[in-house]
């Protein structure tokens, strides 16, 4: 084995390290991002925790920027190895058999999440929040749901009143999402979406 390949073997090898640590960061950051968004609807304000998670985050993109010059630089000495080589072999006549073969390349795996559903039929949205493009403001938005008692959770009420739970299991209904009318909202027009009723 010549210098020049034992160079790119161990570049490649470096290269593939920095891929893994990128990949790790970034779902380290993710992690992070969602855990700071979830204290930020539970607590509406900055706390000591919310602040020192926006701190690693911060520490994690300038280690992502680092990865990135390094990982670049890696590739610039291996590309340059290359030209070397094939310089080489142009100053000696003698040309590869297959050019395209010496050459890596390095391409990011695709992300470990799935895509987004998006539902634009409004009509056939289920019960839950749901991405969807907001008829009003145009934007994809992922919807906000309320319930609201129905005619269905006042029959369900009656009926089972009729049957003899009286003694407050009747109102059972009332407590039940199953029972009542789902309504969609645009969180950033707050104009209704669709109403989702049970009968």
């Amino acid at each position: 084995m010549t210098s020049s390949q034992n160079e790119v073997e161990t570049i490649s090898e470096k290269l593939k390290d920095i891929s893994l640590k990128e990949v790790q960061l970034e779902d380290r950051k993710k992690i992070l991002m969602v855990f700071q968004e979830l204290r930020n609807r539970a607590e509406f304000g900055e706390t000591e925790e919310s602040a020192a998670t926006q701190q690693e985050i911060n520490s994690i993109d300038n280690k992502l920027k680092e990865l990135r010059i390094k990982k670049a630089e890696l590739q610039k000495n291996c590309d340059n190895i290359f030209n070397a080589k094939d310089i080489k072999h142009e100053s000696n006549q003698q040309l590869p058999a297959s050019a395209s073969e010496d050459k890596i390349f390095y391409v990011e795996p695709p992300p470990s999440f799935p895509a987004p559903a998006v539902i634009l039929d409004i009509e056939s949205l289920p019960t839950h929040p749901t991405k969807t493009q907001c008829p009003e403001c145009m934007e994809f938005v992922t919807t906000e749901t309320f319930t609201s008692t129905s005619s269905v959770t006042w029959l369900v009420c009656f009926m089972s009143a009729m049957m003899g739970c009286v003694a407050g299991c009747c109102l059972l209904p009332f407590c039940m999402d199953r029972f009542k009318t789902t309504t969609h909202r645009c969180p950033k027009c707050r104009s209704k979406i669709t109403i989702i009723k049970k009968l």
